[in-house]
C-alpha cells in the first residue's frame, strides 16, 4: 500500500528482496529411554550431560542380564560425550510411582509430601518435623465482609504483617495500622488484633457489605508452627509452617525435588514434630516404572514426532527389537505432513553373531544399523563394561551430530575403550555390502569402516546424501515460506527465486553441492490455483569411502 509522503509523492516499500534464508541445522538429536527421576512421556530440551543427570537422576550399574536396565541417561552419556550439543530426551516408563510419605497432626492426616517425580530417587528423600525456632508467615488470609473477621491462628507482632480492606461501595482498597495491645477502640485506619484473633475495626471502617474483602499476612509465633526439613543427599530446604495448607502452599511454591497436598480436614493444623531433630524418615513407593516393552518405546517416539529432532535413538533398544518401529518412525516424521526429516540409529544386540547382524531386514536410507558393540566405563560401578552396539547407536548420533551433513563418519575415531568383538577383513566386506552396517574397527585406535545407511538403493548409500537432502529440504522450505501469501506474479516469483539461489548457492560454497539447477515458475492455470513450482536439480558431494591404486612398473 503506498504511503503519501508529500502532495503528489507516493512511496511503495515492497521487501521482497529482503527475504534471506533462516538458520539450518540437521544435528539436533533425539532420545527416548528409562530413567529413575524426571518428567514422563515430555520432550525435554538438554544441553549438556550435567544437565540430563540434573534432570533424570544417574543411571544404574550395568547388568548384561537385566534387561530393564534404566537406559536414557547411560545413552544421553553417550551422546554428548561423542558430540552431540542440542539434545531432546523423552523419559519413559510402565507406570512409574513418586515416593511419598504422610505427615500427621493432632487430628489425624495432615500434608502429604511427595517427589516431584516418578522414581526410586525419591525414596532417598527424607523428612524431618520439629519444633520451630522462627515465625511462621501466613500471606495473604482472605475473608469477606458482613461477619466478625477472626483470624485462623494467633498473631506475632512484625514489621511484615499486613491487613488491607476492600471496600465494594466505594472500589478502594486501603491499609490499616495494626494494633496489637489492649487499649482504647482504635481510631480511624487502625485495626486491633485481639488476644483470641478477633479483628476490631474503627466504627466507620467496618467491613460491613458482604462483598467486602479482608486481606491479613501475618506472622505466626514459632509456638504455633513447626519446621519441616526436606533433605536428598547434602541438600535441604527448611520450612517453617503454621498449618499443613500453610506447609503444602510453600513447597509447592519453592521447593526443587517436592510436591505436597494438605488433607481437606486438617490441613489447618500444624504438622506434630517427631521424636527429635535428627529423626528423618525417608519417603516409600517410588519406583521407575523401567519393565518397558517396545510398544512403550514406540509411544515415546511417537512423543518425539512434530519435534525438531534430526537425528533419532531408542536407548539400548536393538534393530530386532525396535527397528521396524525406527523406520517407520523417521518414514513418518520426514513425510510432507510432520516436514521434519529425520533419520534413526539402532544397533545390534549383546552377542550378535556375524550372521545375524548380517541377516538384519532393515532396508531404509533413513535408517542406520550399527555394529559391534563398544566397551566404555561404568560411573557407578567404576569397571569397564561390554555395551551392545544399541547404545553404540548413541555414541554414533552424538558423533553424527558432531559434524556437518556433508562430512562423512568414514574412517572418523571412535573414543572407546575397546569393541566387542572384532570382525575379520572378509567379515567386514560381506557386512558393509550385504548387510549395509555402519562398522567400528580396530584401526589406529577405533574408527567407523564406512558411514552408510541400510538402503539397498545405492543413490542413498551414503549417510552424507541423505543428510545433505534432508539439509537442502529444510532450508528450502525455510526460505520459501515467507513468500506464501504474497502475490503469484514475474516479480514475486523472482525474488524467491533469489533467495532460494543465495541458499543454493551457500551450499556449493560450503562443499555440500557440486552443483545445482534450478527454476521457479508458474503457469496461468498453476497461477489460478495458487501454485508456484519450485523445481531443483541438486548435486550432492560424495565421500571417498575407498582409495584404488594401479601401479605401473618400469
Amino acid at each position: 500500500m503506498s504511503e503519501m509522503i508529500l502532495p503528489g509523492v507516493y512511496i511503495e516499500v515492497r521487501p521482497e528482496a529482503l527475504i534471506v534464508p533462516g538458520r539450518v541445522s540437521v544435528n539436533n538429536v533425539g532420545v527416548v529411554g528409562t530413567a529413575s527421576r524426571g518428567p514422563v512421556n515430555t520432550p525435554t530440551l538438554l544441553a549438556s550431560y550435567a544437565q540430563a543427570r540434573e534432570v533424570f537422576g544417574a543411571y544404574d550399574a550395568w547388568d548384561k542380564d537385566n534387561p530393564n536396565v534404566l537406559s536414557l541417561v547411560r545413552a544421553l552419556e553417550l551422546a554428548f560425550g561423542f558430540g552431540a550439543t542440542t539434545v531432546y530426551a523423552l523419559r519413559i516408563g510402565d507406570e512409574p510411582a513418586s515416593g511419598s510419605i504422610v505427615l500427621a497432626s493432632a487430628g489425624g492426616d495432615n500434608v502429604t509430601i511427595s517427589a516431584n517425580s516418578p522414581g526410586t530417587w525419591g525414596n532417598g528423600l527424607t523428612v524431618n518435623v520439629w519444633n520451630a525456632d522462627a515465625t511462621s508467615f501466613i500471606e495473604g488470609e482472605t475473608h469477606p465482609g458482613g461477619a466478625a473477621i477472626k483470624l485462623d491462628y494467633p498473631v506475632a507482632p512484625s514489621a511484615r504483617n499486613r491487613v488491607t480492606v476492600y471496600d465494594s461501595a466505594t472500589r478502594r482498597t486501603r491499609t490499616f495500622r495494626i494494633l496489637y495491645s489492649a487499649g482504647p477502640a482504635p481510631a480511624a485506619g487502625e485495626v486491633r488484633i485481639g488476644a483470641d484473633g478477633t479483628l476490631e475495626f474503627f466504627a466507620d471502617d467496618v467491613p460491613d457489605a458482604a462483598d467486602d474483602e479482608v486481606v491479613f499476612s501475618y506472622a505466626v509465633p514459632a509456638a504455633n508452627s513447626a519446621k519441616v526439613t526436606l533433605k536428598l543427599g547434602t541438600t535441604q530446604e527448611v520450612y517453617i509452617a503454621a498449618s499443613g495448607n500453610d506447609l503444602a502452599r510453600d513447597i509447592n511454591a519453592n521447593s526443587a525435588f517436592a510436591t505436597a497436598v494438605a488433607d481437606v480436614a486438617n490441613g489447618i493444623e500444624p504438622p506434630t514434630a517427631f521424636a527429635d531433630a535428627k529423626d528423618f524418615r525417608p519417603l516409600a513407593g517410588g519406583s521407575n516404572g523401567e519393565a518397558v516393552s517396545a510398544n512403550d518405546y514406540k509411544v515415546g517416539l511417537d512423543q518425539l514426532l512434530d519435534v525438531n529432532v534430526h537425528i533419532m535413538v531408542a536407548a539400548g533398544q536393538s534393530a530386532d527389537v525396535i527397528g521396524d518401529e525406527l523406520a517407520q518412525h523417521v518414514a513418518a516424521a520426514s513425510n510432507d505432513v510432520n516436514k521434519r526429516e529425520r533419520i534413526g540409529i539402532v544397533g545390534s544386540a549383546l552377542g550378535d553373531s556375524f550372521d545375524g547382524i548380517r541377516a538384519h531386514s532393515l532396508n531404509s536410507d533413513r535408517i542406520v544399523f550399527v555394529a559391534p558393540g563398544i566397551i566404555v566405563n561404568d560411573a557407578v560401578s567404576g569397571q569397564d563394561v561390554t555395551l551392545p552396539g544399541a547404545y553404540a547407536a548413541a555414541a554414533i548420533a552424538g558423533l553424527m551430530a558432531s559434524y556437518d551433513p556433508h562430512v562423512s563418519l568414514t574412517n572418523k575415531p571412535v573414543p572407546v575403550g575397546g569393541l566387542e568383538k572384532k570382525f575379520s577383513n572378509p567379515e567386514l566386506s560381506a557386512l558393509l555390502d550385504e548387510g549395509r552396517v555402519l562398522l567400528l574397527q580396530e584401526k589406529l585406535g577405533f574408527k567407523v569402516v564406512r558411514g552408510v545407511t541400510t538402503s539397498t538403493n545405492s543413490a542413498w548409500k551414503q549417510i552424507t546424501t541423505r543428510r545433505i537432502v534432508d539439509y537442502a529440504k529444510i532450508g528450502v522450505r525455510k526460505a520459501a515460506d515467507p513468500y506464501i501469501g504474497m502475490l503469484n506474479n514475474d516479480r514475486v516469483r523472482g525474488a524467491l527465486r533469489a533467495t532460494l539461489n543465495s541458499f543454493l548457492a551457500e551450499m556449493v560454497e560450503d562443499e555440500m553441492l557440486i552443483g545445482y539447477d534450478l527454476t521457479v515458475s508458474a503457469t496461468r492455470e498453476q497461477e489460478l490455483q495458487g501454485i508456484c513450482a519450485v523445481t531443483m536439480v541438486v548435486r550432492p558431494v560424495f565421500s571417498i569411502d575407498f582409495i584404488k591404486v594401479t601401479m605401473f612398473l618400469q
